[in-house]
């Protein structure tokens, strides 16, 4: 498609520079937009990351499209992090700052538990199986209690997988 251009003075190097700016500003707020909409959703939900960069008060995650934080009252009492680790994450909640938007992320949080109870289970996620109640000791110990929404399924069973294998890999992530 051929469209001829008018030509003017005022198509100069510096006028087209601004353009290019003007351009580039607007997708990167679409950009911000989006990301903050995509992980507002998220909200209550596990992400993986890969740790980026580790300071005192505070672990950057790559989470994907931004990187997310894992501030030390969020992160679990004598785990250490490694740079390239990676891990999976409780989206606690995404905040809109001048920057962009902010994900704040935890690996202490209860929930988490029961996040990747779903991922592992599949009576939970078909709704056979519900978590009632988890009482979590950071890097200590933990206990979930379940109950059967269907005659004749074992709900302990269930969580914990033929020979432990279900268990087994909730407790590796942790």
């Amino acid at each position: 498609l051929k469209i001829s251009l008018e030509t003017k003075a005022d198509f100069g190097r510096i006028a087209a520079q601004t353009a290019k700016q003007v351009i580039l500003q607007k997708i990167k707020e679409v950009e911000k937009e989006e990301t903050y909409k995509e992980f507002r959703d998220k909200q209550g939900t596990i992400v993986s990351g890969i740790v980026q960069r580790i300071e005192q008060t505070v672990i950057f995650v790559d989470i994907g499209r931004t990187s997310g934080i894992l501030p030390k009252s969020e992160q679990v009492r004598g785990e250490f992090y490694k740079l390239g680790q990676r891990l999976k994450l409780y989206v606690l909640k995404t905040e809109e700052t001048p920057k962009g938007p902010q994900v704040v992320l935890s690996r202490d949080y209860p929930k988490l538990i029961s996040k990747l109870f779903e991922l592992e289970v599949p009576e939970i996620g078909a709704d056979q199986v519900e978590i009632k109640s988890i009482a979590r000791e950071s890097c200590s110990r933990s206990k979930v209690a379940v109950e059967a929404k269907e005659e004749g399924i074992d709900p302990i069973g269930s969580l914990v997988g033929q020979r432990g294998t279900r268990i087994l890999a909730v407790t590796i992530e942790l």
